[in-house]
């Protein structure tokens, strides 16, 4: 059992809460963790402010009970959609990608921040980006970006990017399957060491 994992969740009617988390670690603790977790973005969620506000109090929670120090690393955000204004915090995760048809995929730049979970307080800050018609927010976990070839090399985030902008997709769905399809191709008989997570979130404003 692994401790990767993603969600989306209404927060109100027009506001769309979405995530992608790692947990440290594997095993049941991982597992037990990240259900926590889960929870906890969720009910913090519900009760509004920013998203970075909203992942510190999580953090409190952690905390107290986490005698192990076991630790997540997540992205959160907030689509507003009716504007298409995404509002996001990282807490120490890898920085997503958005598509945009006049110029591809980029990386968005985003503040490191700090993990949840070990310590007591964290700082954490909330960024904005503006989705347009068609624009993509593509998310993914370490295991991605980690994946090593038999002869040790990483996936690395510049040819995630190479392979996002050389893909032709026809669907999320589509675009999933052919990143996870390549980095199969590309890591060949070299073992998987870490949990491969995707997630892409297409904004169609009506």
């Amino acid at each position: 059992m692994g401790g990767d994992f993603y969600d989306f969740f209404l927060i109100t009617e027009k506001k769309l809460g979405f995530l992608i988390a790692d947990v440290s670690g594997k095993g049941v603790p991982a597992a037990l963790f990240m259900v926590i977790t889960k929870t906890l973005i969720r009910n913090e969620a519900q009760k509004g402010d920013s998203p970075h506000e909203i992942l510190s109090r999580v953090n409190k929670l952690l905390y107290p009970d986490n005698d192990t120090c076991m630790f997540v690393t997540t992205l959160f955000a907030i689509l507003n959609a009716d504007t298409g204004e995404v509002e996001f915090a990282n807490a120490g995760h890898n920085p997503p990608l958005i598509y945009r048809k006049s110029q591809g995929f980029e990386f968005v730049k985003v503040d490191g921040g700090f993990v949840l979970g070990p310590m007591p307080t964290v700082k954490l800050t909330t960024s904005r980006i503006q989705l347009n018609r068609n624009d993509i927010m593509f998310l993914y976990t370490d295991g991605v970006t980690e994946a090593m070839n038999p002869e040790g090399k990483l996936f690395s985030e510049n040819r995630l990017k190479q392979l996002l902008s050389q893909s032709k997709p026809d669907s999320l769905k589509g675009l999933i399957q052919y990143v996870r399809k390549e980095i199969a191709n590309y890591a060949q008989t070299a073992p998987q060491s870490d949990d491969i997570t995707l997630f892409a979130l297409e904004y169609l404003k009506q």
